[in-house]
Formats: C-alpha cells, structure tokens, sequence
C-alpha cells in the first residue's frame, strides 16, 4: 500500500507507565478540592483537560494555574514511563522504509518532550504536536490535532496511517478519512474510559503492528480486463488512492478496445495476453508476478467497477492482521437488493457445486474480489482458464488447509456490470470443468 505517513499516539500505544490515568485523576481531583472548587464543578474529570478549561471559564481561576496541577502529574508519570516491547523496532522498521513519523497526544508539550527524551525516541518523529500546540477546542477526538498534521505534511489522508490504543485516536483518523491502527491489549497508558470506534486494522501490540506493516506495505493488486475500456480509468483511480502504480498489476486479457492504453496512461503495471485467454488465464498471470515480485498479500478486484475500494480494504483486514489466509468478499452476506434475480440464483447453484468439490460451503464462491496470504497464494494452483477459476481457486485453498473467511461486502451493479460475470450457460460449463478436473 501507498503508505506515506504514519501518527503515533503517545500513552498507551508506544508508552505505558505504572501510574495510570484513574490514578491521575484521583490526584487532580483532591488537588483541585484544596483549591476551593465546588464538587460539582469537577465532576467526574472526564476528560480532565477539557474540564479544566471549563472549571476556568466558570470561576475565573487562571486556567495556567489549574492546568500547572495537571501537567506536574503527566511529568510525575513520565518519570516511570516505559516503552512497550516492540515500539522502538517498528519505529525503526518504518523509518528505514522512508516513511514520515509524527506524533498527536493529548499529554503536554512538557511532559511528552521528558518521556521522548527519556526512551530517546525523538529523533524518529518528523513532527510533534501535543495538546499545547492547538485550541483545546481542536484536540483529539476533535479533527483539529490531525488535521494541523496533515496541512503541514501535504500528504493525501488515503495514504496515512493513524495509530492508536483508544476511540479517541479513531475518531479523527476516519473523519479525516485515513487508515487506522488499533493497539488493542495495551492496558497500562490507555485513558480511563473507553470509546467504542472501529479501526481499519486491529492487533494486540504494538510489536505485533510490525507484521502487519510488513504485510501492509507489500499488498499487491491483481485486476483482470477483458475489454473493460468504459470502467478501467475509474477503477485505477480509486485503487490509486491506495496503492502505488507499481502495486496494482492490471492483466490486459488479450482486449480488442482501449483497455491497455488507458492502464498504462494511469501508470500502473500492465501485463498483456495476445490472445483472450478468460478470468482464470488472466488471475493465473497476475498471481504469479505478484508472488515473483516478493508480494505478502495479494487482492483480486475486478476491473467492470462492481467493487468499492473501501470493501478491499475490509477484505484485507482478516488477512493483514494475520487472522486469516484467504478472504473473500461476500455479496450475498452483505446489501444484495441490487443484484438481478437470475445472478443471485446462478450463485447459490454455483455456491453448491462448488462445496461439493471444496467441503466447504462459501455463500459467494463467484466473488472477484478477494485477498490471499503469500503462503496461501503460492499453494494454489490454477488450471481452469475461464469463470471456473472462482471455484477452484476456493477447492484449492480449502485442499490447502488454508483458513478462509468471508467479508460481507456492497456490489455496485449498473446496465454494464449487470452483464458481466457468469450466467447460468457459464454455471453449467464450470460445473462441468470442475467434474472432469476432478476425475482425472
């Protein structure tokens, strides 16, 4: 993927302390009752920087002076503050690939510059920008503390990576519509309550977010196309929100129209049958120089412009987190009031035939959109050259032992892609290719 930069949360993502943040806010609280402040103006804390500019507007009291209370206690933490296992490796790792680190906290410049000095991990970030260097009105969850990032930067938000342990980090990161990280079993350093977001990608530790930005940042994209000269301009461009050009391998199935010319006016790697050798010819291809070219993750998507990107992405995300090593979008377990009546019965009977053959039952084994481990991948072999592909690349990673999940994901169907695909003529010839490929 086309990642460009990466926001790191402080606390609780790369840090964690054994004072944690109830405990912070036992001690502001008592510090605050000996100034005089009326139990009901404190509240619960939550959150304690926001209340305390709120304790200010409402009683005069030098906001400074409250806030002193607070940063003294952030410090007090930092001074037995500790890196997580792994956080100085995967700063290390996303440096050396020549991505742009920064960081967003909501801790204070004060306190953040002792804890990055104290693990000397400073140097790693190209920008730093704690809750003292925006309007408490801008901090995170609000957009404000990313999107200061993002200006200075220049970088398009599709290809930033946001990385967090907490709801708060989430929220901006899809308001301003990058990808996002969440660290999900760092208890020591995550606030003191909890905000239910979802993230693009989730791991257990921040050691385990190397794998997955090993994996991330060699996913490859195969696009089969088969005079596909009306879609393939827009389907680029979306995938290149995403990807880089020489990521998305387009392979041109031997196309009469412009197909070719408008791929490679896009940029992206083209790869030409002479003649039209069907889906399978055209996947068998583009599998193969992926894997050659060193790819971790593969996706398939189709060229006709019935899958949204943003569905590739959740397709991935089993796979890149390493939960599984073969997922495939599944129309029929997501929004099928689109699809036309004679496709959805020509899936279920497609459905079957091919659980007959793979002992596993897959509710759209027709899907194109798909993503596949390296192992997984190399594993499969494709001998099918037309839409029989679909179910045997299934019966070949179900024969694997290849642990596969389906995606519930939305088709876009038009007058176009309505005629694409397979019909039932086509369901009879691939469940006759597979019969005879299974006894021979």
């Amino acid at each position: 993927m086309d990642v460009q930069l990466v926001v790191f949360d402080l606390d609780g993502t790369l840090i964690g302390a054994s004072m944690d943040f109830t405990e912070i806010k036992r001690k502001l609280r008592n510090k605050l009752l000996e100034e005089g402040i009326p139990e009901e103006l404190i509240g619960d804390l939550t959150p304690m920087y926001e209340t305390l500019v709120q304790i200010s507007q409402k009683t005069g009291i030098s906001f400074e002076h409250l806030h002193s209370f607070l940063v003294n206690l952030e410090v007090e933490r930092s001074k037995e503050s500790y890196l997580f296992e792994g956080a100085r490796e995967l700063l290390e790792f996303l440096k050396d690939k020549g991505l742009k680190l920064a960081l967003m906290t909501r801790s204070s410049r004060k306190a953040t510059e002792f804890t990055l000095k104290k693990h000397k991990i400073k140097e790693f970030f190209n920008l730093i920008i704690t809750r003292d260097d925006v309007s408490w009105k801008d901090v995170k969850p609000n957009n404000g503390h990313l999107k200061v990032i993002l200006d200075y930067f220049r970088i398009p938000s599709t290809k930033v990576v946001v990385v967090g342990d907490h709801g708060y980090d989430l929220i901006p990161a899809k308001a301003l519509g990058t990808l996002s990280v969440l660290i999900t079993s760092n208890e020591s350093g995550r606030m003191s309550f909890k905000i239910d977001e979802e993230a693009t990608f989730e791991v257990k530790t921040i050691k385990e977010a190397i794998d997955l930005f090993k994996r991330l940042l060699n996913t490859y994209v195969v696009v089969p196309a088969y005079n596909e000269e009306k879609t393939i301009g827009n389907v680029l461009e979306d995938l290149l929100k995403y990807f880089k050009e020489k990521e998305i391998i387009v392979v041109n199935d031997g196309s009469k129209d412009r197909t070719k010319e408008i791929a490679i006016e896009k940029g992206v790697v083209v790869l030409s049958h002479l003649v039209n050798r069907g889906l399978g010819g055209a996947l068998g291809t583009g599998i193969r120089y992926a894997l050659l070219k060193g790819a971790e993750i593969i996706i398939t998507f189709d060229a006709d412009g019935q899958h949204l990107v943003e569905d590739a992405l959740k397709v991935m995300k089993p796979v890149i987190e390493g939960k599984a090593d073969f997922a495939i979008g599944s129309r029929l377990k997501g929004d099928i009031s689109q699809m036309p009546f004679v496709k959805k019965i020509g899936n279920f009977a497609l459905d079957f035939i091919t659980f007959i053959f793979a002992k596993n039952y897959i509710a759209d084994s027709q899907s194109g959109l798909r993503c596949l481990n390296r192992q997984c991948a190399s594993k499969i072999k494709i001998t099918c050259d037309r839409y029989a592909v679909s179910s045997e690349i299934l019966i070949e990673a179900s024969r694997h032992k290849c642990k596969i999940i389906e995606v519930p994901i939305r088709a876009i169907y038009t007058e176009y892609t309505k005629k694409k695909g397979t019909n039932v003529l086509e369901g009879v010839k691939i469940a006759f290719n597979l019969l005879l490929d299974k006894l021979r």
